[in-house]
């Protein structure tokens, strides 16, 4: 690709030879003759300079330099544009390993990759341009959209739908039973778990994250949402779009989030609470209340961050002067 070819794709402006081709995108420590890089800085962009790339991303009111330059808005984003558009997927013919076992009610659309040791049951249906890879099981009634991808070890329970454009990394297993049971006085009965799981356009689901079926509805994950590693959504979870979320989260069962929620790793969130839209949630934080929109919360419980952040400076205080303090109330007792 032409760098002008690329300047029109991601609307930057051209400072240099616009007719260089390019052959590539890295990093700018592993940048080589051809290779596209980005700066975001000003120091970035010395070391870029030293580099072989042949151009650089970099900001509107950065210096000028002795690579040619696209200056652009959000050069982090223009990279991921220009990315995408290198090394977009072309569909290829559609293929099936000879070791996978698919019923034979199993509906495939074009260009669909099967690999080794896939299992497949009846009546699932897979979109166009999907890829299903080695020893993922898809189980009966599952619904996949188009260009979805699969990665090894990804489990579907029974009626799992997934929408378009979905990415499951290895590991995660969508639609098992959820924790739901009853105590009568010396037993415990397990409720059940008839429900099922939809994941919407654009989710991308991080290896060994744990998704539970509905105990009588269903789990969502909204559109666009981002879930990382080692995550687990309890039963009834329902996720709004363009949420994301760190890893080691944990969310209980019928809790509601809303759309644009940022959740920092290792949140737990406790049963039936509403989160609303825009939130941010900082690290390690207890929820155990509805938190309202626009909120930025932190800490266990989680507060307010200014409140949580003078309740320790507060604690700190005490602690450091806390045999002063007993000192003059054992003073005043004696008094």
């Amino acid at each position: 690709m032409k760098i002008k070819e690329l300047a029109l794709l991601i609307e930057g402006t051209i400072e240099g030879d616009d007719n260089v081709d390019i052959t590539d995108l890295s990093g700018i420590e592993s940048a080589r003759q051809g290779d596209l890089t980005f700066a975001m800085d000003e120091d970035k962009l010395g070391q870029a300079e030293g580099s072989q790339t042949v151009c650089v991303l970099t900001t509107r009111n950065s210096r000028k330099s002795t690579k040619t330059l696209i200056r652009v808005t959000n050069p982090k984003l223009a990279f991921l544009i220009a990315y995408n558009a290198f090394h977009e997927s072309v569909s290829g013919e559609s293929f099936i390993h000879p070791t996978a076992a698919i019923a034979d009610s199993v509906i495939l659309g074009k260009s669909v990759h099967i690999d080794a040791h896939v299992s497949i049951e009846a009546n699932v249906v897979i979109g166009d341009h999907t890829t299903v890879e080695s020893g993922a099981v898809i189980r009966k009634n599952c619904q996949l959209g188009v260009h979805c991808h699969i990665h090894p070890n990804v489990v579907l329970h029974e009626n799992t739908i997934l929408k378009n454009k979905v990415v499951l990394h290895s590991g995660v297993i969508v639609g098992s039973d959820g924790f739901g049971y009853i105590r009568d006085r010396e037993e415990i009965y397990k409720f059940p778990q008839l429900g099922t799981v939809v994941i919407e356009d654009a989710v991308e689901i991080g290896a060994n994250t744990t998704i539970d079926r509905g105990s009588l509805g269903c789990t969502m994950i909204g559109a666009g949402t981002k879930i990382d590693n080692l995550c687990h959504i309890a039963h009834n979870v329902k996720i709004g779009k363009n949420v994301i979320m760190a890893a080691q989260c944990g969310i209980a069962g019928s809790t509601v989030i809303g759309d644009n929620v940022t959740m920092s790793g290792q949140v737990a969130v406790i049963d039936n609470v509403t989160i609303g839209q825009n939130v941010r949630i900082g690290g390690q934080s207890g929820i155990i209340g509805d938190i309202k929109d626009n909120a930025a919360i932190w800490g266990s419980p989680a507060r307010e961050v200014k409140q949580t952040k003078k309740q320790m400076a507060v604690l700190a205080w005490l602690s450091k002067n806390f045999n002063a303090l007993s000192q003059i109330i054992k003073e005043k007792d004696q008094g």
